[in-house]
Order: structure tokens, then sequence, then C-alpha cells
């Protein structure tokens, strides 16, 4: 054979073979072993590999999008003046007000906020207490009228629609907190752990307990359970953001009758509940305050760069599970139609890589993750021996 005709048949003899030798293929889409090649068995979920398929999740760009809830206090104080905390109710008043009122401000955050991210974040509210169920006897009650659950069609318009100015729907009652934080998020089932965010607008703490209450003076008594749930939240991922309204430096004594909470300062409560939920800021005030009108971009801003914080992880496709898999070395991932490795480097730029050694979050590379914001969905695959 002429040495060119030799060349030419081992080049062709080497193409062909890698495609046969049991690697070459693995990833690929299969309908039965004889699409693998020799020592390449099709597996039971239509795929070349020597492992089987012991689990594994679907991801698409809105399975990862952010979840963010609002608890917004609507209680009686936020009638009070923005500018003049001593002020109580002229700024609520329908004519004439002397400025805005607290639930004014919350107005405006909300409004200034909600709409710029309603496209890239699932949110959700609870405005607190429920008007129509206020009375002598409930000045703590909450229903589900006052709830905007993740899910809902136009969420984003409904929870805007749900904080109205004041002169609509007066604040009234107190400050239900606890209850108004139950049942927030759905728990994670089976897919992509997303990230999770409670934002908590409120002037004063709570102060509705547990056990249901008529007289007006369990109302000065602070609900000491709120503060656990903001560490068990931050220790399952869900951080919390205090923006504080008008908040006073100072500590009550106990008085009855003075409407305020017995030997609380409200500030340092804020600033421990803002440091117990993983989002404070350096400073004397760890919390966001709009302590009147003209704080209002500042704290707009100081909101805008923790959600675009959680924005961000879903920009750069970094995904996270709920725990490590039980065989890292055997996860692959397929978002082009064929299975891909972990590649640290991502010299593959269909791969992706593990985040850190702890397995529990990875991050596909920058040509998968442009096809998954084109609309692509990623499977991911978790092969066992």
């Amino acid at each position: 054979m002429p040495r060119r005709a030799h060349a030419i048949a081992l080049a062709g003899a080497l193409v062909f073979g890698s495609c046969f030798n049991g690697q070459a293929l693995w990833g690929e889409r299969c309908a039965g072993d004889e699409d693998c090649g020799p020592d390449l068995p099709c597996q039971d979920d239509g795929v070349c590999a020597v492992e089987r398929r012991c689990s594994g999740m679907t991801i698409d760009l809105a399975s990862l999008r952010p979840q963010v809830a609002w608890l917004l206090d609507h209680s009686l104080s936020m009638r009070r003046c923005l500018d003049d905390p001593e002020e109580r109710n002229r700024c609520a008043q329908l004519e004439d007000p002397p400025g805005p009122s607290r639930w004014d401000g919350v107005h405006a955050l909300v409004h200034a906020v909600v709409p710029e991210f309603a496209d890239r974040i699932d949110f959700a509210a609870v405005v607190f207490p429920t008007p129509t169920l206020i009375s002598e006897q409930g000045i703590c009650n909450l229903n589900d009228n006052s709830r905007i659950p993740f899910g809902t069609e136009g969420a984003a318009a409904a929870i805007l629609a749900a904080v109205p100015e004041d002169t609509s729907a007066l604040p009234i009652g107190e400050n239900p907190l606890r209850e108004a934080w139950a049942n927030l998020f759905e728990p994670i089932d089976g897919g992509p752990v997303r990230e999770r965010a409670i934002v908590l607008v409120s002037d004063n703490p709570p102060n509705c307990g547990a056990k249901p209450k008529v007289s007006l003076d369990f109302a000065e008594k602070l609900d000491v359970e709120v503060y656990p749930l903001v560490e068990q939240s931050f220790d399952s991922g869900i951080r919390t953001i205090v923006v504080g309204i008008s908040v006073m430096d100072f500590r009550a004594p106990i008085a009855p009758a003075d409407s305020m909470i017995d030997d609380t300062n409200p500030h340092e409560y804020f600033s421990e509940l803002a440091l117990a939920g993983g989002s404070a800021q350096a400073g004397p005030e760890p919390y966001l305050h709009l302590r009147g009108s003209t704080a209002l971009p500042a704290v707009a801003a100081g909101l805008r760069e923790r959600l675009a914080a959680l924005v961000a992880e879903v920009d750069a496709c970094r995904i996270r599970l709920e725990g490590p898999p039980d065989y890292p070395d055997l996860v692959a991932i397929d978002v082009d139609g064929r299975l891909h490795r972990a590649d640290p480097d991502c010299v593959d730029e269909q791969a992706w890589r593990w985040r850190d050694d702890t397995h529990l979050a990875l991050q596909l590379c920058p040509a998968a993750c442009a096809r998954l914001h084109e609309g692509a969905i990623a499977r991911l695959r978790l092969g066992c021996p």
C-alpha cells in the first residue's frame, strides 16, 4: 500500500475507533446499546453512560428566579408623620396633611423597587394586620386576605395595589409579625434551591404574642418569638432584609397605657434582627433606616443592591442544590443535547463546574449559561455505580 494511502487508512481507523472506544459517545442520546458502541450501554434514561442514573432534575430560568417575600407593617402607628415621629395622626388625614405618613414612606419604597425587579424576581407579600378583621376585641387579627402568595398571576401588580396611599386604606391595629411570617415559602421539592429573602418593613417591634388577647395592655409587650424566626430562616438559607421606618432610639419604661412596648428599644431590636438576618450593613444602623422622606433614595438604593445580588446569582447561572450528591464525580449536565462532565476551567464552554468542595452549588460555563438565558432547559443527571 502506498505510504499516503496507508496514512489515510490509519487516520480513518483512529477516527472510527475513537467513536466506539466506550467513551467518545458518552453522554449522547440513545435508543439501545447499539447506538453507544462497545462497552458503553444505553441507560434507562436514554443516555450512553457506564453508570446508571439514580436521580436528576430539569432546570430552566424560571425555576432559578429568586423568591422575595415582603412583610409590610400596616398597623396604627404607621399613620404617624414620617418626618415628625411625635405627630401621631395628622399626616394620615384626608385633607391638607402636613407631610407624608410612615405608610406613605412604605408606599413610595415598594412602588419604587417592585416594578424594577418584577421581571426577574418572584414576589409575595403579607400586609398586616387584616383591616377588615380589626375590632376592639381583635387588634392583631390576620387572615389569608392579607397574603399575596408566590405564583399568583400578576403578583407584582397585586402587591402594588395592596400598598396604596394611606388615605385610601388607613393603617389600623397592632403588629402580628410572627403570624405574618408563617408559611411564606413552600418546601423545596427536588428542584434547584432558589435564592430566597424576606424584606421586613416596619416602624416598631412586634407586639402580638402567640396567645390571643382581648385587652389593649398586651399590645405593650414584645413578641419574643419573632427573633428566633429570623435566625431559623437564615440557617435555612433565607436572608432577612430589615427596613425600619422612623425608628426610635429609646428604651421605653414599663408603664401602662403609654403606647410603647415595655423595656424595648426599637433601634436596638431592629439592629439585632438585621444582624441575625444576614443582610446587615456596616455602621451604627445595621438595618436600612427610612428615618424621613429625604432618606428614601438611599434606602431604595440599599434595597436594590441587596435584591440585585440575588438576581446576579441567576444571571451567572449559579445553581444551588438541596444537598450534595452521593457521587459528585458522576454528575453531568445537558443543555445542548449532550451530557457534559464537570470542567473546572470551563475549557468546554458548554460544560459546568462545582462552586466549591461542598458540592452544594454549581455554575454553568459561559456558552451553557447563554443557552439557558435563551430559553434552553438544562438536564441534570445524577449517576451512581
